[in-house]
């Protein structure tokens, strides 16, 4: 059993600030490289820190959009019913509500013109910014990646495969004093995930099955392995454990990217050896996703990709 959260242990963190870092081939872009694929190995996580890119103010101008979005009356975000096969849409939970879509410019502008007739800059501008951070972010990530294992060369398909999905969170005010968890232990059904918090709320779950929390910096992303990553790796990263839990009395937002691959993700042959067997049959991670939304209940919340596809 998992035991109460813990904070002698840390989240790897990862500086993006050097400009030479998001160059291919360059020494910071090896560094850097060296340190992420450490962090996804041992953590299936890290904290990319990216001040030339997220700055305060971005953060702030995000996330104080946030209260008149989901203040909007039932009827004005009834207007994006939910869609499958990623369940696109707005979604009201006992004491979570969230909407998602597309991570698109045009998609962005679509959704800000649902909302705000007369037009609202400030979501619409931030709201792309960070989708083009994250998404730039992600390609860079799974490049470095794909470099590590010297498999580069299935990069541009893995890039042209990808469907970016932009997810919203509001987490309702906590009505005791008590520590409430609002999403239980799971892993991330997409290949990768990015997540931003205005407050503690995700806790990560270490190889010692220790749970570890972070204050959010406004210029930092949490950057996820999903279980996508694990079955592509045959087990070199495992996708990252995790739960939201509420400490204060206020409400809590959140929101994210996660990156999804249209057809099959399967292992390469360069990544199976006497040392890492195949361990997984091809996947559709949009059919896993679905299986796992529509089966819940029964398969249970932190139900594993290994039972899914496993050899």
């Amino acid at each position: 059993m998992a035991s109460s959260t813990q904070t002698a242990a840390k989240i790897p963190v990862v500086d993006f600030s050097q400009e030479d870092c998001w160059k291919s081939g360059t020494s910071s872009w090896l560094s850097v490289r060296r340190d992420i694929c450490n962090a996804l190995e041992e953590f299936g996580c890290f904290l990319a820190v990216l001040p030339n890119k997220v700055s305060r103010e971005l953060n702030d101008t995000m996330f104080g959009t946030f209260n008149e979005l989901f203040d909007f009356p039932d009827e004005i975000k009834a207007q994006f019913p939910q869609e499958k096969p990623l369940v696109e849409g707005y979604v009201r939970l006992p004491t979570r509500e969230y909407m998602s879509f597309h991570s698109s410019t045009d998609k962005i502008k679509n959704v800000t013109r649902q909302l705000w007739p007369e037009g609202n800059d400030q979501f619409r501008e931030s709201a792309d910014l960070y989708s083009k951070v994250m998404t730039e972010l992600n390609q860079v990530v799974t490049k470095m990646v794909f470099e590590n294992y010297k498999v580069e060369k299935y990069h541009d398909d893995h890039i042209q495969s990808t469907m970016p999905i932009t997810v919203l969170v509001k987490d309702d005010e906590p009505k005791t004093d008590e520590t409430e968890t609002v999403e239980h232990n799971h892993t991330d059904k997409c290949f990768t995930g990015i997540l931003h918090q205005d407050t503690y709320g995700v806790e990560l779950r270490s190889k010692d099955n220790e749970w570890i929390g972070y204050d959010p910096l406004p210029s930092s992303l949490l950057f996820l392995a999903g279980d996508g990553l694990q079955v592509w790796s045959n087990d070199r990263i495992k996708s990252c454990m995790h739960r939201v839990v509420l400490k204060e009395n206020k409400v809590r937002y959140s929101f994210g990217q996660f990156f999804w691959n249209k057809g099959v993700i399967y292992v390469p042959n360069e990544l199976t050896d006497k040392d890492y067997p195949m361990q997984y049959k091809p996947i559709d991670l949009v059919e896993y996703f679905q299986y796992y939304y529509e089966n819940m209940s029964t398969v249970g919340f932190d139900f594993s990709v290994k039972e899914y596809c496993g050899v």
